[in-house]
């Protein structure tokens, strides 16, 4: 039996209580083409018995266009979320936990905000948290360079914003919607983003069980060799909060009343979140805690924040949101890679709270333990590779030497609780002169065994240039005094009346020695990018490789790509390669 036989034995069921009801007894298809068949014969009917069912086909005909608006036949209803459609409005609630539940009220006329209501709540009653927002992103595009000397797109050693680049303030053209699940999440997709030569979609994720929610600009481009920056937020052109808060550097919460005409600011905070206070509560945005930054030489805090009116000359009316800063740390500055035709996920996230900013602060905080590295059971939590260059900079300078350096405090408070170093990279004499090299040596194995605690270890070590090829790191269980040079004149090893047993090493094979004789590891720094591009591939045969003293590589997030759900696939990658190569090599963590 057809859908139109069907149909004139008058079995189909019309139910006014939503666009989701209009059901086929015969095959239950939501599909709007099967709907406009059954729309078609229906006016036939009309015309045949009159005037009197107009009122229905009118019903019928709003609920089609709703179909039409908002695709809902991959919304999987046990997951939590519920769908309601009413002319151009979406009304979405889903679980929030602890018996609540959010609610998202979406507008897709035009000119109108997007986000006509936030709120949070319960089924019986929710209380509104924020009203007439819009999702607003800036897509910054510059140029990357791709040589395959450097790395081709696991490149680090770039400097975009030296060369031609452009900020756009994304378009949004929304015209229709889909939701859909996936898994315990639920997804809505409305098309029409456009900025430069990218096109993409906005794609709100609601998480089950959480009030969380994350919006994303995702984004495609044709083009080839570009990188990008994105800044985005929620703006409003009327006021939408009534304060705005930020937790300072110093772990203390600030709070600004709301002038819906300041200017903009760049604001430095700590973990990454800026906070609106509405009338109903509170709505922390954040970014994502480790994705949004792109791989930088040195750590600062760039004020990835912002707030206030017009943001960057590009966002309509007031926002807050997060920012980053096209210039970077002023050396090497990568960005993200943006290669053609994948989807560059500009995103960020929002979390809902019906209680004060601070309360909504700490919900965020849960979602990177407060910054810190919980302790395991039985493990230490250790990191690798950081250039402090504190005895040259500090104990061999002749200033005072801090009781507890700064930078103990930090690796304290992050919950590390063994840091090994990579000194005199740069600064200090690896290769001599013999006396300055040990000098710096002893000052180094000192200010270690001093730093030390039952808690904190602070392990020496370097990252030498030589021997091996590319940049490595070098490990040992106890002090040992070497030098990375030996004229043949010298010994392999002697004894020094100060200092007792040194080593001096003229080649790769004398560093193996070295290494097996003192239970030394050795290990490939930022393997495949900057300096060591080419390796461990161009050594994977050497004998000084395939030792036991070589332990494989570190991990590092180079290069950074929107488009991925993983962080730096390029040690992934890497990862795979050595095992096929038969070898048992491992990575470790390094900044």
């Amino acid at each position: 039996m057809t859908h139109i036989q069907h149909f004139a034995l008058q079995t189909i069921s019309i139910n006014l209580n939503g666009p989701d009801s209009i059901v086929c007894n015969l095959c239950t298809d939501y599909k709007p083409n099967h709907l406009m068949i059954l729309f078609q014969q229906y006016l036939r009917i009309y015309l045949l018995k009159g005037f009197s069912t107009f009122f229905l086909i009118f019903a019928f005909a709003l609920s089609l266009r709703a179909q039409q608006l908002v695709d809902v036949s991959q919304l999987v209803k046990r997951n939590g979320a519920k769908v309601r459609v009413e002319g151009e409005l979406v009304d979405i609630t889903w679980l929030t936990g602890r018996n609540g539940n959010g609610r998202l009220v979406l507008d897709l006329n035009k000119g109108m905000p997007l986000f006509k209501s936030i709120g949070l709540g319960s089924k019986a009653e929710f209380k509104e948290i924020a009203a007439g927002l819009d999702p607003a992103f800036i897509l910054t595009v510059g140029k990357r360079t791709l040589d395959p000397k450097s790395g081709g797109w696991d490149v680090f050693f770039d400097r975009v914003p030296q060369k031609p680049y452009k900020s756009h303030l994304v378009n949004f053209h929304k015209r229709s919607a889909s939701v859909s699940s996936s898994g315990a999440h639920t997804v809505i997709r409305i098309p029409g983003m456009q900025a430069a030569s990218f096109r993409g979609e906005l794609e709100i994720t609601l998480y089950n069980g959480s009030p969380l929610f994350n919006v994303a600009a995702v984004m495609v481009t044709e083009a080839d060799s570009t990188a990008i920056l994105y800044d985005a937020g929620l703006v409003s052109k009327t006021q939408a909060w009534q304060n705005i808060s930020w937790s300072d550097v110093k772990d203390v919460l600030q709070t600004t009343k709301v002038v819906h005409e300041t200017d903009a600011v760049n604001q430095e905070v700590k973990y990454r979140t800026i906070i609106g206070q509405g009338r109903g509560g509170s709505l922390a945005l954040f970014l994502p805690p480790h994705q949004y930054f792109y791989p930088l030489d040195e750590a600062f805090n760039l004020k990835f924040t912002w707030w206030g009116q017009g943001y960057g000359g590009l966002m309509p009316g007031y926002g807050i949101g997060i920012r980053q800063d096209p210039i970077g740390g002023r050396r090497y500055v990568p960005w993200f890679n943006a290669p053609p035709n994948t989807r560059q996920r500009l995103n960020f996230f929002c979390l809902l709270d019906l209680g004060s900013p601070a309360k909504a602060l700490e919900e965020v905080k849960r979602f990177t333990h407060g910054d810190s590295y919980v302790p395991l059971h039985g493990y230490k939590t250790m990191a690798s590779h950081f250039h402090n260059e504190f005895t040259m900079d500090v104990v061999l300078k002749g200033v005072p030497v801090p009781e507890k350096p700064e930078f103990k405090t930090v690796f304290e408070k992050a919950g590390v609780n063994i840091v090994h170093l990579g000194e005199f990279h740069g600064p200090g004499h690896p290769k001599g002169p013999d006396e300055e090299r040990l000098k710096e040596l002893h000052a180094l194995h000192e200010q270690c065994a001093q730093l030390s605690d039952g808690y904190f270890l602070l392990l020496p070590g370097e990252e030498p240039n030589n021997f091996y090829g590319g940049h490595w790191l070098s490990f040992f269980p106890r002090p040992v005094n070497w030098i990375m040079s030996r004229k043949p004149d010298m010994p392999f090893v002697s004894d020094h009346p100060k200092y007792g047993k040194v080593y001096r090493i003229g080649d790769k094979e004398e560093m193996l020695r070295l290494l097996e004789l003192e239970n030394g590891l050795a290990w490939t720094a930022h393997a495949r990018t900057k300096a060591s591009t080419g390796y461990p591939d161009a050594y994977k045969g050497e004998p000084f490789f395939q030792s036991e003293t070589f332990m494989g590589a570190a991990w590092k997030a180079i290069p950074a790509d929107l488009s991925l759900p993983t962080l730096s696939k390029r040690v992934l990658n890497l990862m795979d390669d050595m095992a096929n190569w038969g070898l048992r090599k491992h990575v470790i963590a390094e900044k």
